[in-house]
């Protein structure tokens, strides 16, 4: 049975690169920012001073929020992504079903004798 639909089938693969692309990127800045978290910080201790938070604040409670933040962010943006790209496809495997199953009923009825 031919494949029906290639542009649904592309943009549905595309969904689904697409969500990975979000996911290595998220886990590769989420280690960044643990990193810089850890290596001295981003916050100058002047500016978390006018934002009137603790000057000690930076360096590894930055870098381990912003870490888990940025990780948690990515997957949950990932399963989103993914799923569309699979919803996607399960809508084309309904379809083609849907018509793999009526050319077999057309097949069958034409094929046996009629019933008296």
């Amino acid at each position: 049975m031919e494949k029906r639909y290639g542009v649904l089938r592309f943009i549905s693969t595309l969904w689904k690169i697409l969500a990975w692309v979000v996911l290595v990127l998220g886990v590769l800045g989420a280690i960044a920012t643990l990193v810089g978290g850890l290596a001295g910080g981003f916050l100058d201790p002047a500016i978390l001073r006018q934002l009137g938070l603790p000057s000690d604040l930076g360096g590894t409670f930055v870098g381990v929020a912003g870490f888990l933040s940025i990780l948690i962010g990515s997957v949950l943006q990932f399963f989103g992504l993914y799923a569309v790209g699979e919803i996607i496809s399960v809508f084309l495997s309904i379809e083609e079903n849907t018509r793999a199953t009526r050319l077999w009923m057309e097949h069958s009825q034409r094929s046996s004798p009629p019933m008296m």
